[in-house]
Parts: structure tokens; C-alpha cells; sequence
């Protein structure tokens, strides 16, 4: 069966607007053109709680708007411990379309979105950021350990979570400490910079 196509998130953000509009509870499940998930609860209209590669609150936010193209699919309401976010659904939703640059202080979480709200604008799409020039680009050998020490904590996702960092960042300890952010479990994440410190012989 033929996946529905990618839609431009600006789209995805009006349709997820005029749920809050409606008052919805639901679970907004997201997937981009290149593999990142994220996760958008509803409560009564309220955005509640935003998870994007794993990570909440405003670091979450901040991925979530660099999307350019995604899948939208609706689950039932969550019913996990949601940290609460500071900001009104009205931040959230302008932070997301790009009309303002920066998450309100003291915004009251309680506001919600009232009906026919007028779309906002899209945010322009960021460059990407390229390699410093002069920065060799990292070895096959160097992708392969950083890829399989990862995938011993996340799994599969590890090729995608790499792949995202391999075209931008060519300094290995850089790397380290980013894939290292990756892993939700400090532990953990404190084991995986331990492997790679001695798989390459670095010190972070």
C-alpha cells in the first residue's frame, strides 16, 4: 500500500491550528521527509506536551520548526506524565510558523487557541550548515564506529540520528558530545562517550 505524500509543514501546522481551534484531544504523530519523528499531545485544544528526536519542551520546539516537509497521523490522547510547557498554544504555534523568533516569557500555559485564527506566516528555510573548509570530512571507519556505538543504545534510529550529524559536523569530538545528547539515559550516554573515546583514541 502507497505511503500518503509529504506535506509541507506549514500545511500540517494549519491543520494541527484548527484542531486546538476545535477543542480536540489527541495525539499528532509526525514523520519528516528525512526520518525525524515527533510527537504533538492535545488537551482540550491546549498544546500539553512536544517530543521531536527525543527531545521536549523548547529543544524539542527548536527541531520541530526546521521541518520542511512531513506525514501527519492522528493517535489516541496519551495518558503518560506530560512536563507541562510554559508557553500558550498561541506561542507555540506562531514559534512554530516562524512569525516570531523567540518563545514569550510568562506566557500563560492555560491560554488556548481561539477559532479563526489567521494563518501565520511560514518560516524561511534555514540553510544548512556546511563543514568548515579546510575540516577533512570524517573516514568511512569513523562513521561506522560512531554509527554501531550508537545503535548498541537507540537501535535502528541511530543510522537516521547520524546521518543527520555526518554532512555538518567533521570534528569527532563534536560529534561525540552531540551523538552523546542522542541518548535520553545519562548513563548510558556517559557509556557511549566512554566506547568512543577508546575506540578512536580521543579525549572529550
Amino acid at each position: 500500500m502507497a505511503q500518503p505524500e509529504f506535506t509541507p509543514f506549514v500545511e500540517l501546522l494549519d491543520k494541527i491550528a484548527g484542531f486546538c481551534a476545535q477543542g480536540d484531544t489527541a495525539t499528532i504523530m509526525l514523520v519528516s521527509d528525512d526520518n525525524r519523528m515527533a510527537q504533538i499531545h492535545l488537551d482540550n485544544g491546549r498544546i500539553v506536551f512536544v517530543l521531536c528526536r527525543g527531545r521536549r519542551g523548547r529543544d524539542g520546539l527548536d527541531i520541530l520548526r526546521t521541518i520542511q516537509r512531513a506525514r501527519m497521523s492522528l493517535d489516541r490522547p496519551s495518558v503518560g506524565n506530560n512536563e507541562p510547557l510554559q508557553w500558550s498554544t498561541e506561542a507555540i504555534l506562531d514559534y512554530l510558523y516562524g512569525s516570531i523568533t523567540e518563545l514569550p516569557e510568562g506566557s500563560s500555559p492555560a491560554s488556548t487557541l481561539l477559532a479563526g485564527v489567521a494563518r501565520r506566516p511560514a518560516a524561511a528555510p534555514e540553510a544548512a550548515s556546511k563543514p568548515a573548509a579546510g575540516k577533512p570530512a570524517l573516514t568511512d571507519e569513523q562513521r561506522s564506529i560512531f554509527e554501531n556505538t550508537l545503535a548498541t543504545y537507540i537501535g535502528p534510529m541511530a543510522a537516521i540520528v547520524c546521518g543527520d550529524y555526518f554532512d555538518t559536523i567533521t570534528d569527532v569530538r563534536q560529534l561525540a558530545l552531540k551523538l552523546a545528547g542522542e541518548i535520553p539515559n545519562a548513563d548510558q550516554a556517559a557509556k557511549f562517550k566512554a566506547e568512543i573515546v577508546q575506540a578512536l583514541g580521543i579525549r572529550l
